[in-house]
């Protein structure tokens, strides 16, 4: 079959909105690729059926001599088709929000009969993103961004959700992605300009006295949790989750996720829960503190035994991060119940199921564990494919080991991968988000990483390859072992490394100058090359804040944003009170954090060595 502007398609029975998107995401494709109808000949009819068949495993695709059938268990699967079949067979790329890049853009394409494409089932069922940002009016194309590349979960924070239109929440829903309204939220179930006045007992007592919790809701790593045995406050977050469930009837799942960082209750019933011999993991950035499992894992299935007389629909996710990453002895994994399993600061040099990384051949213990656990509840991964907040920007090429961690995920019975993400980062990290997507659904991993490279690039996708080649090589030089933050590539990179990837971006743009994803490319090299003689002139001779704050307004004054410029002024006014007071500048000033990175700087340092000899 030939397909071309000729051909006028005929709409199939729509049976639901879902369908009725497909068929109008079809028309608009198709218009994208072939232009309008030609009124040279008499049109061609091209009959479009989608057929859904419960027993189907995945989609498939089949081509007929005047019909194309799309086949699918789901209408969401047909959507997935749909897209699919756009992009192996008219030319298109969804690497990125709110643009369709069609390559080979010809007048026709030919079809051979029988069926085009088929999928089997999922690698993993969940397959999603982290927002950790407002919703706006860049929020459709995101959810547009995730229904054409098969990813079906949104987890947010519940302080956003609340801010989200009903017309956006359907506009999401249409497209098969469930909404989890969540993340670290003990301060929304028990907020403390509500509850403290009238509940101290409810918070924490840290050095022997109750704490006077922060009511400024965006505090960065509060370390600030509840007193989580006392039966008045579980009941109280019971009662907010019903009154919250009942208010948002759309919602499936909700979160009780502590508070980020750490700071758990030491009173006389709460202690009784610590080991004071047992503290958390160097690996797990929790070395310095109690491991904190036994005391959430009770609350945990005390509020859910509890939320569960009541709304026994509803899914409760909890996270497993820092010092509480493992099971609590005798914790079990239920029904309706899921582990966010965070490998926070793990190494991005090495898989994650790489035995050979002291690091991250923890996080595998640990996941085995969770899987031992399961007991009709599930295990997601959190992941960090933009590496963490506060590495921003800087870079992290996973593209091709993305693929080989889906499939080991897979293997192993993980159920779903959820990865933070920045709109505003995707020029550094958009690579990662795209080829996470096709790993998750189980893509070929060749396949896919050459289609994205000649879906972006076209012609010049050896070079790109070359120039992403250069960036993974110049990453993996920092030694066997990396963990993501700024000091630890800067101190083991020179700058050569950084002059060349602006080199390299740089003659992709020459090669075309109105394409605005390599024009992105080459300030975020320069970006780079920027802090790294930043970098290591603070290190040599030292800098004035002047100097920071000129590279700071810098990116502010860039025409398009490539770095999440909020976590850029938190890190650089780190630095900047650093040079003020004479600080030695490694992160983000927080004494603890500080004192893992000269660990790590130590331990890494010997293992470097080791793996050099």
């Amino acid at each position: 079959m030939k397909l071309s502007n000729e051909l006028i398609l005929k709409a199939p029975n729509q049976q639901n909105d879902t369908l009725a998107l497909a068929w109008n995401e079809l028309q608009i494709l198709w218009k994208k690729r072939f232009g309008d109808l030609s009124t040279k000949h008499a049109p061609i009819v091209l009959k479009i059926d989608f057929v859904l068949s419960p027993a189907t495993n995945g989609f498939s695709v089949h081509v007929a001599s005047d019909s194309l059938t799309f086949r699918a268990s789901t209408t969401v699967d047909i959507l997935y088709a749909i897209y699919d079949f756009a992009e192996e067979w008219l030319g298109f790329c969804f690497f990125e929000p709110g643009v369709d890049r069609v390559s080979h853009k010809t007048d026709s394409v030919e079809l051979p009969d029988g069926r085009l494409l088929a999928s089997g089932q999922p690698g993993l069922v969940r397959r999603g993103f982290i927002q950790e940002f407002p919703f706006g009016e860049y929020s459709y194309e995101i959810g547009d961004w995730m229904a054409k590349n098969k990813l079906n979960y949104l987890l947010t924070w519940m302080k956003y959700y609340d801010e989200m239109p009903e017309a956006m929440k359907a506009f999401y829903r249409l497209r098969g992605i469930e909404i989890e309204s969540g993340h670290h939220n003990f301060n929304y179930w028990i907020p403390p300009e509500k509850y403290y006045q009238s509940h101290p007992d409810f918070f924490a007592v840290l050095a022997g006295r109750r704490i006077s919790p922060t009511m400024d809701k965006s505090a960065l790593l509060l370390s600030e949790q509840l007193c989580t045995t006392n039966p008045a406050l579980r009941a109280e977050i019971v009662k907010n989750m019903v009154k919250y469930c009942r208010k948002h009837p759309e919602i499936r799942t909700i979160s009780l996720i502590p508070n980020d960082g750490f700071g758990w209750c030491e009173c006389e019933r709460c202690s009784s829960f610590y080991d004071k011999n047992l503290k958390g993991g160097f690996y797990s950035v929790s070395a310095h503190v109690y491991k904190a499992d036994k005391i959430y894992h009770d609350m945990v299935r005390d509020i859910v035994a509890q939320l569960g007389q009541l709304l026994p629909d509803v899914n409760v996710t909890f996270c497993a991060y820092v010092n509480y990453c493992t099971p609590a002895p005798g914790f079990r994994l239920e029904k309706n119940l899921t582990v966010h399993f965070a490998p926070y600061w793990r190494c991005i040099n090495h898989r994650i199921d790489d035995a050979d990384c002291p690091i991250n051949s923890r996080y595998a213990d640990d996941l085995d564990q969770w899987l031992n656990v399961k007991n009709g509840g599930e295990v997601n991964i959190y992941e960090y494919y933009m590496g963490i907040n506060l590495y921003v920007g800087l870079p992290m090429v996973h593209h091709e080991d993305i693929f080989d961690e889906m499939a080991w995920y897979a293997k192993k019975g993980i159920d779903g991968v959820l990865t933070q993400f920045h709109f505003a980062n995707w020029t550094s990290y958009g690579l990662n988000y795209y080829l996470m997507a096709k790993a998750a659904y189980g893509a070929d991993k060749k396949h896919a990483v050459a289609a994205a490279l000649q879906g972006i690039f076209g012609d010049d996708a050896a070079m790109a390859g070359e120039f992403y080649a250069a960036t993974k090589k110049m990453v993996l030089s920092t030694g066997p072992c990396h963990i993501p933050y700024p000091y630890a590539l800067f101190r083991r990179t020179s700058i050569e490394q950084y002059r060349e990837l602006h080199a390299l971006a740089d003659v992709l743009r020459q090669r075309a100058p109105d394409d605005e994803f390599r024009r992105a490319l080459v300030l975020w090299a320069e970006y780079l090359v920027r802090f790294k003689e930043l970098f290591d002139r603070y290190y040599r001779i030292g800098v004035t804040v002047a100097e920071i704050d000129a590279l700071r307004q810098w990116l502010h004054g860039l025409p398009l944003q490539i770095v999440v410029l909020e976590k850029v002024d938190l890190l650089f006014e780190a630095w900047m009170e650093c040079v003020k007071t004479g600080r030695q500048w490694l992160h983000f000033n927080l004494e603890w954090e500080d004192e893992y990175i000269r660990r790590h700087c130590q331990c890494l340092n010997a293992i470097n060595e080791r793996g050099t000899r």
